[in-house]
């Protein structure tokens, strides 16, 4: 128990930042944009969140809950607009495409191939040094569900970003079993 401030402040050792954090994407063979640092151009994310749904039986007259199936939401991570013709913004969307195509309502190439376009992906949450690797997750079967809006506005002259939602199907978090 911390008995004076210098005892608290010893003992927090510094604590958690939300800019200290790395993305390592996982795009499809042939998808990935020219340049392999695409991590660096993801400006925001966060944990993804996970759910254990209740399960309530009816006891004698009160309700008694159990744990029931896991849910994970899915991933937003927000992206700079990198202004070139192979840009990280067409290959979210071309990615999307091969998923479902929006004129033929197919997977690119045949209905199996839909495997091989869900990748998995990883964060990195890291120290107030940039040094220590706090925690590593993963996502498995990573596609993009939703791209989001490019806002245009003539009022404006801040970099272009957008958000893009990615569902995966289960996690790993390092560490725990």
């Amino acid at each position: 128990m911390a008995n004076t401030i210098s005892d608290f402040k010893n003992g927090f050792n510094g604590g958690t930042r939300v800019n200290r954090f790395v993305v390592f994407p996982q795009w499809p063979a042939g998808l990935a944009p020219p340049q392999t640092d695409s991590s660096f151009k993801i400006i925001s994310a966060s944990l993804p969140a996970v759910t254990v749904n209740t399960i309530s039986v009816p006891y004698r007259g009160r309700l008694v809950n159990f744990a029931g199936d896991r849910q994970y939401s899915p991933w937003t991570v927000g992206v700079y607009d990198d202004n070139n013709t192979q840009n990280l913004w067409r290959a979210f969307q071309t990615w999307k495409e091969r998923l479902d195509g929006h004129w033929n309502h197919k997977v690119y190439n045949n209905d199996f191939a839909y495997r091989f376009l869900q990748t998995t992906w990883r964060i990195q949450q890291l120290d107030v040094n940039n040094n220590q690797v706090l925690r590593q997750i993963y996502l498995y079967k990573c596609w993009p569900s939703v791209i989001g809006e490019i806002g245009l506005n003539m009022g404006e002259n801040n970099f272009v970003s957008f958000s893009v939602s990615l569902t995966f199907d289960h996690i790993k978090i390092d560490g725990m079993a």
